[in-house]
């Protein structure tokens, strides 16, 4: 009000607006870029932001404004703060607009914070005065981390760009004050304000004057507000604006506002929010059958829902069954404290947040009180009940599925014509009033969720909030479900579970076009899957999996894949719920924890290896550490960057911690040096901590926040003072290697370490002593260590590969070793409630245990679960071996890729060859551990011990054709020639040659073996003598990494890393023509077909090659499905069928006589108009299509999964489906595996304009 609080106003107009040549301060500031304006509710602070944005805004020196509001959705969350801003000060200044906008174009990704000042920061040009961005109400606003984030934001801002200040107002909450106090600025207390008492005299005179005049008040016998009557009120008021407001809204109600004002001020004056709420209630008993139930009833939904968002009367009559006017006349009773907002579709809200406060809180009386706990329940009815009955399929009528949501017509307005808001509201907020506590749910609600969760309606839910741009809320809202363990039984967590993996899984689709949960993700939801087989009925027209589809989701625990390189450092969220996982691929992943699907997309920022993670111990941000010697804060909802990154380690920052406050970072480096951040300025509080003098492995904060241990690679742990950062006694030794890893245990009296000497030491916290022995059994370095949430257990990780678990009283191991990992185990960690370990390797998979029994959650995978390096076909064409990066061996059966008995294990590193005797009834394998071992086909067992000679990796091994003998090549540079029944030395080749053989196989008679070396050439040899026949074949450039004989044995074939293939003539050692030339990478094997006529080719290049061997023209196109290098190839006895191994873990199988070519065929009755679609996105085939069993052309598809056409979107195919969908392969071992050949089934699919056919319910 004009008159009142000039004093602050005008004191901050001055700041503000000072000259940019005069050097200010504002009163009680040390920073002259941000003011903070501080007071208690109801003291008048937004009064006051509103009139300075006006008073700016006079004189054009406005740059933006944003008032916070806890109840209002668009006003309480701290993402809307700086668009709005960057917005309004690029609406005001022009040279700011053409920056933003370029940034924007440049990259489209820049988060909010980076575009606001990266924006600033380019600027040439400068406004010729002030320009000044207002915040009012910031404690309304976001959580204080958020909070924390955009304050750094703007004091980044104003401090770099003298022109630009900010106003921030706000209540003195802990955050807010400790940010400003931390960044030197006081704040100015309006509490403190010499002037309040004057100021709220004449706002009191002017209100009271206006009742006067509204209700024509008698001024006689006395005057209606005399000098008595005023000193009541201004005493009782406690300077709170809103107490003088409340009252004057109050006593309009009346005809004759004397009586009640004099009751009001009867006794004696109290503290003012004691008097604050005597008006409050006064307000609420003022009104007629206050008790009244369905008054009552009324005001939960009203106050329950005040929360979230503001309900109009409509909507609270329709949630609580009570007539409309019943609600508008309890509004209107209560109009001193609630009101109808215009910008809300007439939203019911309260007046001041303190009245949603007092609603609730211990001091309104118990007949007036809301209990917020059945106003949940009665909520958590009304929302389910208004789903059930109005969520529908195709609920806003879209007439095709060619569009994505954004660039559907009017969208928006289709939703407000088509969704009630009660059902717009029950959609966003159900989840939220069933948490709300932890009781156990009704009988009612459970079989609401039940029907929910497990039918169509689920399906409409996702689609209304898809058309809202509300997707996440979905993700939200199944995992407070899921957590709610004390609430729900296993049946109805279990729903959730599956409920969230379908939105996980289709999270692309559903968020892009609502008429794609339908299309694009029902087909390829697991056909067992509860909602699948709920629902499939009701939609019969949709695209069909015939080949390659899930039965059931992935077990959680069987393995988490994502990363694109090795895994550094996992942590759990606190809450259970997720895990994070930082990698040398310069990323971070969320997963969620109960499915080990990957949550939204990996966080990128960093620009070289994530090398630690960890969650704040609130969960809402991720704080890393990387190889580019930079921290980054991180917002676990979003995945948004928080802040600048933390800058001043110079080298690697290896281990990030959090306090337990989580006010605090510690950080340790290659730099050797540990420094403590703080949290809300991102800057050091301390000089960095120096002792140690190699770097620092790793640190970890004490549970009580006291104390930060460290652990050095110059084999020492020390322990430091958390808030000094002075060293706490003499550092901890007895270690005889770098200590990699500490953790303290939960009661922060003990720390256990980890070290390269292999071992695992126990340390008394307070007395710097070791406690009991080491703990031994790992082999190799000790990478990772961690304490169970109860401490009696300890987890370990080492490079050897293996996890172990302890009894931290007796250090003695419980069960075996977690085997499961094929690499280094880098990080360990127990789940918060100690059920669960994660653990992260190298192999660049993250695996799940529980921590009770040791065992891998989940059922095993049936495959690989490493790099296939080689394969075999048996004799009989009925089997195929392979062997792998995973150490075993594994047996196929031909016909329906399934395995053979267990896994063949015994090599204790990666075997790199296996081959079938000519008789099938033995396997003989190769491996990086110099041995190679003989099988028993049939018993799956070894024959005999294992035969030792290489002094290096065993790299090939086949049988001589006759089955006597068996060759073997090593990278010692021998190849060495072992009876196959006694498993006797019998000779040895190449003992004098320099070049090391990569490739090498016997003559189809076994008299001769041909071998390729790393320098191109090829030679042949005499086995029974040893000696070289020949002249060595000259002409690759590169390491020959293939070869083979024809098989009548006149011809050889290589292929090199010169991406050529050559023909030589045996007989007269020259090549055969030109060489083959198509591939792009290095030729990883090859082979010829049993008849002799074809050579198949491999490549790193992921393509497999078919060429005539006579003419040397390649024959059809490659072959495409392999997803990394193909490793090894092989043909089936019988000439039909071409069996490959490759790097991505699978092995594919293919047609050698139906190969693909440039012809499309398409049959002219072929689904009318879905004709021309088709030749556009099916794989090439030489034969017409088969509708039922359809490939996709890779080139149909975006980077995304998205297939279109000429009008738009087509379909999307999940990204596990992509590789099988476009692979010419005709079967992939195992079936399951992620790459396994997909075909799709269009007979009665529909799609773009008759999309909505889909759909045959009720």
């Amino acid at each position: 009000m004009d008159g009142t609080r000039t004093g602050i106003i005008n004191d901050s107009i001055l700041w503000a607006t000072r000259p940019l040549n005069q050097d200010i301060n504002p009163k009680n500031s040390q920073f002259d870029g941000v003011l903070w304006i501080y007071g208690m509710p109801g003291i008048g602070k937004s009064a006051i932001a509103h009139s300075i944005c006006r008073r700016l805004d006079e004189s054009k020196q406005l740059g933006g404004s944003f008032f916070c509001r806890r109840d209002d959705p668009a006003r309480s969350e701290t993402r809307s703060v700086l668009p709005t801003l960057i917005y309004r000060l690029a609406g005001i200044f022009e040279a700011y607009r053409s920056r933003t906008a370029q940034a924007l174009r440049d990259d489209p990704q820049l988060t909010d914070g980076e575009l606001f000042l990266n924006s600033l920061q380019s600027l040439e040009d400068h406004p010729l005065r002030t320009l000044v961005l207002v915040i009012d109400a910031l404690d309304e606003c976001g959580e204080p981390a958020t909070r924390r984030q955009l304050l750094g934001y703007l004091f980044k801002a104003c401090q770099r760009n003298r022109w630009l200040k900010s106003i921030v107002i706000s209540r003195p909450e802990h955050d807010i004050r400790s940010f400003f106090n931390t960044s030197g600025i006081v704040g100015r207390d309006l509490g403190q304000d010499d002037n309040s008492r004057t100021d709220i005299r004449h706002f009191t005179k002017v209100r009271m004057k206006m009742i006067a005049n509204e209700l024509n008040v008698s001024q006689h016998p006395e005057p209606w507000i005399g000098e008595r009557r005023l000193g009541h009120i201004v005493n009782r008021s406690g300077d709170l604006f809103l107490f003088v407001e409340t009252l004057s809204q109050h006593l309009m109600k009346y005809r004759n506002p004397k009586p009640p004002l004099d009751r009001l001020l009867e006794g004696s004056s109290e503290e003012a929010s004691t008097e604050l709420h005597k008006l409050y209630l006064a307000a609420i008993e003022s009104r007629g059958n206050s008790e009244e139930a369905e008054s009552r009833l009324v005001g939960r939904a009203v106050i329950g829902a005040a929360p979230y968002r503001a309900l109009c009367d409509e909507a609270i009559a329709a949630f609580t069954g009570v007539e409309v006017s019943l609600v508008s006349s309890w509004v209107d009773d209560l109009g001193s404290l609630l009101y109808r907002d215009p910008t809300m579709q007439r939203g019911i809200r309260v007046r001041h947040i303190s009245i949603l406060e007092y609603f609730a809180g211990p001091f309104c009386p118990l007949d007036f009180r809301v209990d917020l706990k059945q106003a949940d329940v009665e909520l958590t009815i009304y929302t389910f009940q208004t789903m059930m009955k109005e969520l529908r399929f195709n609920i806003c009528g879209l007439e095709t599925s060619y569009l994505s949501n954004s660039d559907v017509e009017n969208l928006s307005v289709r939703v407000q014509e088509n969704l009630s808001d009660i059902l717009q509201y029950s959609c966003l907020h159900w989840a939220s009033h069933l948490s709300a506590n932890s009781d156990p749910a009704s009988k009612e609600i459970y079989a609401f969720l039940d029907a929910f969760l497990r039918g169509e309606h689920f399906l409409y839910w996702l689609e209304v909030l898809s058309l809202m741009g509300k997707v996440p809320a979905a993700i939200m809202a199944l995992q407070k479900i899921i957590t709610c363990s004390r609430k729900f039984d296993e049946k109805i967590i279990n729903l959730a579970k599956d409920a969230l993996r379908f939105v996980l899984a289709f999270l692309a689709p559903i968020s892009t076009s609502a008429p794609h949960i339908y299309l694009s993700a029902l087909p390829f939801t697991p056909s067992e899957s509860g909602l699948s087989m709920a629902v499939r009925k009701s939609f019969p027209k949709l695209i069909r999996v015939t080949e390659g589809g899930m039965k059931k989701w992935p077990i959680v625990g069987g393995l988490w894949k994502g990363h694109t390189s090795h895994i550094m450092s996992i942590a759990y969220s606190p809450d259970g719920l997720n895990v994070v996982s930082g990698s040398m691929d310069k990323t971070i992943r969320i997963w969620d924890a109960a499915t080990g699907a990957p949550v939204g997309e990996p966080l990128k920022g960093h620009n070289s290896s994530v090398m630690s993670v960890t969650y704040s111990p609130d969960g809402l941000n991720i704080v890393s550490g990387s190889a580019d010697n930079t921290i980054r804060i991180w917002d676990a909802a979003t995945g948004t960057p928080i802040g600048e990154p933390l800058l001043g380690h110079t080298a690697s920052v290896i281990s990030v911690a959090c306090s337990p406050d989580g006010r605090r970072i510690v950080s340790g480096s290659w730099d050797n040096t540990i420094r403590i951040w703080d949290v809300e300025t991102g800057e050091p509080i301390v000089e960095p901590l120096t002792g140690h003098t190699n770097f620092v492995a790793n640190v970890a904060y004490s549970p009580n926040g006291r104390h930060i241990v460290s652990g050095s690679w110059d084999n020492t742990i020390r322990i430091w003072d958390a808030a000094t950062g002075t060293p706490v006694g003499e550092p901890l030794t007895g270690h005889t290697d770098g200590v990699d890893s500490v953790a303290y245990s939960p009661d922060s009296r003990k720390i256990v370490s980890g070290s390269l000497d292999r071992t695992i030491r126990i340390w008394d916290a307070v007395m710097g002593t070791p406690v009991g022995e080491p703990l031994t059994g790992h082999t190799h370095d000790v990478k990772s260590v961690a304490y169970s949430p109860d401490g009696r257990n300890i987890v370990s990780g080492s490079r050897d590969k293996k996890i172990r678990i302890w009894d931290a009283a007796t250090g003695k191991p419980i069960a075996e070793p977690l085997i499961g990992h094929t690499a280094i185990v880098m990080n360990v960690a127990y789940s918060p409630d100690g059920r669960s370990i994660v653990s992260g390797s190298r192999d660049d998979t993250i695996r799940i245990w529980d921590a009770a029994t040791g065992k891998a959650i989940g059922k095993p995978p049936t495959g690989h679960v490493d790099g296939v390096t080689s394969v075999a076909c048996s004799p009989d064409g009925r089997h195929i071996v392979s062997g792998a990066w995973d150490n075993t061996i594994r047996i196929w059966d031909a016909a329906t890729r399934m395995p053979v008995g267990e896994p063949l294990t015994g090599h204790t590193d990666c075997v790199q060859s296996v081959a079938y005797s000519p008789d099938g009834r033995k396997i003989v394998s190769g491996s990086r551990d110099c041995t190679i071992r003989i099988w028993d086909v049939a018993k799956g067992i070894p024959v005999g011990e294992p035969l030792k000679g290489h002094t290096h990796d065993v790299k090939s091994v086949a049988y001589s054709p006759d089955g006597l003998n068996i060759a073997s090549r090593s990278y010692d540079n021998v190849i060495r020639i072992w009876n196959a029944m006694t498993g006797a030395l019998v000779g040895e080749l190449l003992e004098d040659y320099t070049e090391r053989v990569i490739s090498n196989t016997y003559s189809p008679d076994s008299r001769y073996i041909v071998t390729g070396s790393e320098d191109g050439i090829i030679q042949v040899w005499d086995v029974a003598t040893g000696s070289p026949i020949g002249e060595p074949l000259d002409a690759h450039i590169g390491g020959v990494k293939g070869v083979a004989y024809s098989p009548d044995g006149r011809n050889i074939v290589s292929g090199a890393e010169d991406c050529t293939i050559r023909i030589w003539d045996i007989a007269t050692g020259a090549q055969v023509g030109e060489p083959l030339q198509g591939h792009i990478r290095a030729i990883g094997s090859v082979a010829y077909s049993p008849d002799g006529r074809n050579i198949v080719s491999v490549s790193y290049d992921n393509t497999i090659r078919i060429w005539d061997a006579v003419t040397r023209v390649p024959v059809g196109e490659p072959l495409r499905g392999h997803t990394q290098p193909i490793t090894s190839v092989v043909y089936s006895p019988d000439g039909r069928r071409i069996i490959s191994g490759s790097s991505d873990g699978t092995i594919c199988v293919w047609e050698s006589q139906q190969l693909p070519t440039n012809e499309k065929n398409v049959p002219s009755g072929f689904l009318g108009s879905l004709r021309h679609i088709l030749e556009k996105v099916l794989l090439s085939s030489s034969s017409p299509i088969s509708v039922s069993s359809i490939a996709l052309d890779s080139k149909s598809m975006d980077s995304e999964g998205w297939v279109r056409c000429d009008a738009g979107i087509l379909l999307w195919v999940p990204e596990d489906y992509r590789r099988g969908v476009t692979s010419h392969a005709i079967g992939t071992i195992p079936p399951d595996a992620r790459q396994r050949r997909v075909r799709l089934d269009l007979t009665d699919f529909k799609y773009g304009n008759t999309w909505s056919d889909v759909y045959h319910g009720k």
